[in-house]
């Protein structure tokens, strides 16, 4: 697996460790159709959320934050519409939250010290 891969894969798991610990229900994890993927889809009270999670191991490539355009924004809330009639969900309404994870430049194993920021219903 690319070292990529990797940190993804890693970034999801302290998202979703996050999340858990937050209180969301956890639905799916990388749910994927023809049209896109959607990191995580939690169930947070009774809001429907997708979970955009963007990892980095530094700052060169800018936050991860930044990574979230208005194109990005638009599918994934697409998708989440399509999520939701396919699981016939009811939500009282949903949103699109994004998680940033920074991860330290070291090992995997030192991946217990990354830094989570949550960005909540963006627009």
């Amino acid at each position: 697996m690319r070292s990529k891969d990797r940190t993804g894969l890693l970034g999801e798991d302290k998202a979703a460790e996050y999340l858990l610990q937050s209180g969301h229900r956890i639905l799916e994890r990388r749910w994927r159709t023809t049209t896109g993927e959607l990191d995580l889809i939690t169930l947070d009270g009774s809001d429907l959320v997708a979970v955009e999670v963007k990892t980095r191991r530094g700052l060169g490539y800018g936050h991860p934050f930044e990574a979230v355009s208005e194109q990005k924004l638009r599918r994934l809330q697409r998708l989440l519409l399509e999520y939701a009639s396919q699981s016939q969900l009811r939500p009282t309404r949903s949103r699109i939250d994004v998680i940033a994870v920074m991860l330290p430049h070291t090992s995997a194993a030192h991946a217990a010290s990354a830094e989570v920021e949550h960005l909540k219903d963006l627009p």
